[in-house]
């Protein structure tokens, strides 16, 4: 799926620094970052109290009392906000950060030199390999390409997005994201008695994030598909395609078995859950 391509990214960033930082986060999100060290990072919700998500987003440790939170953007001031709800006598700061990002696909030895000197991460999120750099100047670089270009490569990679994939409706199990970004180990953080009972049950949620390939006539976000006059399927996203296209989109818990669907002069099956 690499091509070598180096993608300017539109994404919002949150810096929260203070001796209390650490312990603060640790609190909040879903994930465990007690043991984050320099430069590395993972992906965590933040939970509103009920369960329902705020934000899917990435923590990454910049220091030992020093990180910064990145995510879709439109996301940044709510994020803020609820964390600021939580920031009672604590030494900790929450600002919004200016900065860019650029996402480059492929070998990093093969990256653009403007890239050398940057912070940078692993996206981690195969089967892409790719790396993120952060810089708080806008990068002139030859063929670089636009953010449409993004959208186009995280939806056939199978990557949901906030405000498509992820609403503050949306329950974590139902992405297919609680793996990677829920620590079933840490103590307690805002949020986490509806991912612990919704974890416990058999049947699991009543809809699921799938990644679907389909042909013939395009779909827009929204469409739904059908099984014997119920509904069994929603798309939310769609990349576009000459003769095949890659879509996301949430299956209903009674459809687990059905993984090809044919309505309307489209058809797409499901090839990822």
């Amino acid at each position: 799926m690499n091509e070598n391509l180096l993608i300017e990214r539109e994404r919002d960033f949150i810096e929260v620094s203070g001796p209390e930082s650490r312990s603060f986060l640790q609190g909040q999100l879903s994930q465990d970052i007690e043991n984050l060290t320099e430069h590395s990072g993972a992906w965590s919700f933040l939970l509103d109290p009920s369960g329902l998500v705020t934000a899917w987003l990435r923590v990454i440790c910049v220091e030992e009392n020093g990180f910064i939170l990145d995510m879709d953007p439109g996301f940044a001031e709510e994020v803020k906000d609820q964390l600021s709800r939580f920031l009672i006598r604590t030494k900790c700061s929450i600002e919004i950060s200016k900065l860019n990002m650029y996402t480059f696909l492929g070998e990093r030895n093969q990256a653009p030199k403007e890239l050398e000197g940057l912070r940078s991460i692993v996206l981690d999120w195969p089967p892409l390999e790719a790396f993120d750099y952060f810089t708080s100047t806008d990068l002139t670089v030859p063929e670089l390409q636009s953010p449409a270009i993004w959208e186009q490569i995280r939806i056939s990679a199978g990557m949901p997005a906030m405000g498509h994939e992820i609403t503050n409706k949306t329950i974590p199990a139902a992405t297919g994201l609680v793996e990677r970004s829920v620590s079933f180990d840490k103590g307690c953080y805002t949020g986490q008695e509806l991912v612990a009972r919704v974890d416990s049950r058999v049947a699991g949620p009543p809809k699921h994030l799938v990644l679907l390939k389909g042909s013939g006539n395009p779909l827009s976000p929204g469409t739904v598909f059908s099984h014997k006059g119920k509904e069994i399927l929603e798309v939310t996203s769609v990349s576009e395609g000459k003769d095949e296209f890659f879509a996301l989109g949430y299956r209903h818990r009674s459809a687990e078995t059905i993984t090809e669907i044919d309505q309307n002069g489209s058809f797409v099956q499901v090839i990822s859950t």
